[in-house]
């Protein structure tokens, strides 16, 4: 009986609370048709959007649904509308899930996906790596698998596997603050996984250099659109051509061309006159109001590309000074455009250590522009910082939920600050390193950082914009 069901589901969600303590905490520091269960009929399918499998772009289907929601929680203080578990299938024929939530901008509030292991059964749920960092607010991306091994990843560790002919009977519900206006998407992957994409196994790092030695055999294909952002503040950049940033580009390109990723970039260029966004002052995802990040990832309703990584170049940003670029999520929405989610933005101004603003950029300065480039999609597509700055501290959200990542614990900050550092985490070891990954939380001009190990390529080749 359905009434039966919320009752019981109400019970499932408030053990939830002794399980993930975490969730408590969260709210204060939010961040700057399948196999069998619920029937067809729950989905209140909206769209449904699939490109044909083939070597000339992404496979993706798309799936919008109508939350239906059948009670109440407050994991954190506040009260959650919860709506029934959705099924979720993953395969070899289908890799990988993201969902996207996204509220209006007026309907404030914390949103979150949870994850069960068993849709049947409302005990399975688990934290997986996006809910260990953060509840969402007004926006929030999650996917599946965040890793090749998820017991590193989820807790309760749980193995899922996204190589079989069949797919687990997953699912996922969405918890919503203010549900008025809400909206939820999945978006899946539908390229068949490779023979060693399926037989790849991963393993512990034990120093830097673990994870760096895969060959592919295959080259992968990610699409990009540039797009240069010119407004009162004058040019984004003075020269708006892909020739202009060679340097940086080829920098990304080399970075994914490893044999641990083989990911070939094409790029194509354009550029746009944004007079509320050639200067961002707010770099949350929250709102679509004019000068928030929001509001610029919106606009690839207009100057966006559906199957390519969307990159908006901005001159600078005037909320902290010195961030170098930011992605929409962890993943971003792979192939939807106009969400406040839907691309990543890179800084010019941030990257001058030796010219002047409005001036072309310095080669040194053009290398770290290519190690943002690499580091920000690198988000989109799925991956977490090796180490957070604070340092690893042994939780789920300290780090990466990569095994082959080298990592850096808390106690290599020699100098007390509170962070880890660039020059503390440049190790012999699996936990004094990762200064030197494309996902280190930091970088300077002058340092590369082009590691990328194989289970992090594994994650980059998955992702449904890469074909």
């Amino acid at each position: 009986m359905k009434s039966f069901r919320i009752v019981e589901s109400s019970m499932r969600k408030y053990q939830i609370l002794v399980l993930f303590p975490i969730l408590l905490l969260l709210t204060d520091c939010v961040k700057s048709k399948t196999d069998s269960g619920v029937p067809d009929s729950v989905l209140s399918l909206l769209l449904v959007s699939s490109l044909l499998n083939s070597d000339s772009g992404p496979c993706t289907a798309i799936e919008s649904i109508q939350p239906n929601y059948i009670g109440a929680w407050s994991p954190n203080g506040n009260v959650y509308q919860f709506t029934e578990i959705h099924p979720v299938t993953l395969n070899r024929n289908r890799p990988m899930v993201q969902v996207i939530l996204e509220n209006t901008d007026y309907a404030f509030g914390g949103l979150f996906p949870f994850w069960y292991l068993d849709r049947n059964n409302y005990y399975s749920g688990f934290l997986n790596r996006d809910l260990a960092s953060y509840i969402g607010y007004n926006t929030h991306t999650s996917m599946l698998p965040y890793a090749k091994d998820t017991t590193y990843a989820t807790d309760p560790a749980v193995s899922i596997s996204n190589t079989r002919e069949f797919s687990q009977p997953l699912g996922v519900d969405f918890n919503i603050e203010n549900p008025a206006g809400a909206r939820v998407t999945f978006i899946n992957s539908c390229r068949e996984l490779d023979n060693d994409e399926i037989n790849f196994q991963t393993s512990d790092a034990l120093s830097p250099m673990s994870g760096l030695n895969q060959t592919w055999a295959t080259e992968k294909t990610l699409d990009v659109n540039l797009i240069f952002v010119n407004g009162s503040n004058g040019l984004s950049y003075p020269i708006q051509t892909e020739q202009a940033i060679e340097v940086a580009l080829n920098k990304w390109r080399e970075n994914f061309s490893q044999s641990s990723v083989r990911i070939k970039i094409n790029v194509s260029v354009t550029s746009a006159d944004l007079y509320d966004y050639d200067m961002i002052f707010d770099l949350g995802t929250e709102t679509g109001f004019p000068g928030s990040l929001g509001g610029l990832f919106q606009t690839t309703s207009f100057f966006g590309k559906q199957n390519a990584l969307n990159v908006f170049i901005v001159k600078e940003e005037l909320q902290y000074g010195g961030v170098l670029g930011v992605s929409g999520g962890i993943p971003g929405p792979a192939t939807l455009l106009g969400t406040k989610q839907s691309g990543i933005v890179v800084f010019v101004d941030t990257h001058r250590l030796y010219s002047n603003s409005g001036d072309l950029l310095t080669y040194d300065e053009q290398l770290l522009f290519g190690e943002t480039l690499s580091h920000e999609a690198g988000h989109f597509l799925g991956l977490w910082h090796v180490t957070e700055g604070y340092g690893d501290y042994g939780n789920i959200g300290d780090k990466d939920p990569l095994r082959d990542t080298p990592t850096c614990h808390f106690s290599n900050d020699t100098n007390a600050n509170g962070v880890v550092e660039l020059n503390e985490c440049l190790g012999g070891s699996g936990t004094n390193s990762g200064g030197k990954n494309m996902m280190f939380w930091t970088g300077t001009v002058g340092f590369t950082q082009g590691d990328i190990t194989a289970e992090q390529g594994w994650i980059l080749r998955l992702n449904p914009l890469v074909y």
